[in-house]
């Protein structure tokens, strides 16, 4: 993050603004993402997560130090797991039901939090356009008036939530351990395939944080180019039927 800032082209009260945005919406999704982790384990009956007072938006609770570091220092990063004793989700009989959902979990609310986020960002453009000027164009470096800076700062927010949030849902997506995508596909593995692959998985959680890192110093960089593709068809799912709703506001008033 701290790269990426200071070659945003931003300088003084407007940096600031930024590195304020991307800390709020790095620490709430990733810890939005934990929560719901735990919360649904929970709801399928283990309370490990509830015990260990995990189930709190409180970042203090949930942020790991290198992943916190990662966060800081690349741009993309992870909180500390939320525990799960799989002998506990009894909901239903077949308990790898549960374990799905609670896979799934942390990406369905990273989902939820960009539609919103995304609808949010539409509502305060319509806004613009329709109190500060028709020619309303968010922006951190200039405003012309009080709302308009207030309004720019919220859209720059939403916008944010969305493309964060979308990015770590894509990224969790991915069915490589110890990626939720893979504990999700795990459940339909034969015992020995899953043994096998567990064993690699701290080593393919450090190959994962070393292409992370090295893109975003050299700009050349895979695995986000994977990530991109994953995303399209939750962006065309979101951005549709909220901008035909925008579109609809502004003709009517």
């Amino acid at each position: 993050m701290i790269y990426s800032l200071m070659n945003s082209g931003y300088t003084g009260m407007s940096l600031v603004i930024l590195g304020l945005i991307l800390v709020i919406v790095l620490v709430f999704s990733l810890s939005i993402h934990e929560v719901m982790h735990g919360f649904i384990a929970y709801k399928l009956g283990d309370d490990t997560a509830k015990q260990q007072g995990r189930l709190t938006l409180n970042p203090l609770a949930h942020l790991d130090p290198i992943g916190t570091l990662m966060m800081l220092v690349a741009g993309i990063g992870w909180a500390k797991p939320v525990p799960v004793n799989y002998g506990k989700l009894t909901h239903f009989k077949d308990r790898f039901i549960s374990i799905r959902f609670v896979s799934i979990a942390g990406v369905t609310s990273n989902f939820a939090v960009a539609a919103i986020a995304y609808f949010l960002m539409d509502l305060v453009y319509v806004i613009g356009i329709k109190t500060v000027s028709v020619n309303f164009m968010p922006s951190l470096t200039s405003f012309g008036s009080f709302s308009e800076a207030l309004l720019s700062v919220f859209y720059v927010l939403f916008l944010f939530f969305y493309t964060v949030n979308l990015m770590l849902m894509a990224f969790n997506l991915l069915p490589i351990p110890p990626l939720d995508g893979y504990h999700f596909i795990e459940t339909f593995l034969p015992y020995k395939w899953k043994q096998k692959l567990g064993g690699y998985e701290r080593n393919i959680g450090f190959i994962l944080l070393a292409i992370i890192l090295i893109g975003n110093f050299t700009g050349f960089n895979p695995l986000i180019r994977v990530i991109q593709f994953i995303e399209i068809p939750f962006q065309y799912i979101i951005s549709t039927p909220i901008d035909a709703l925008a579109k609809l506001v502004v003709r009517l008033f």
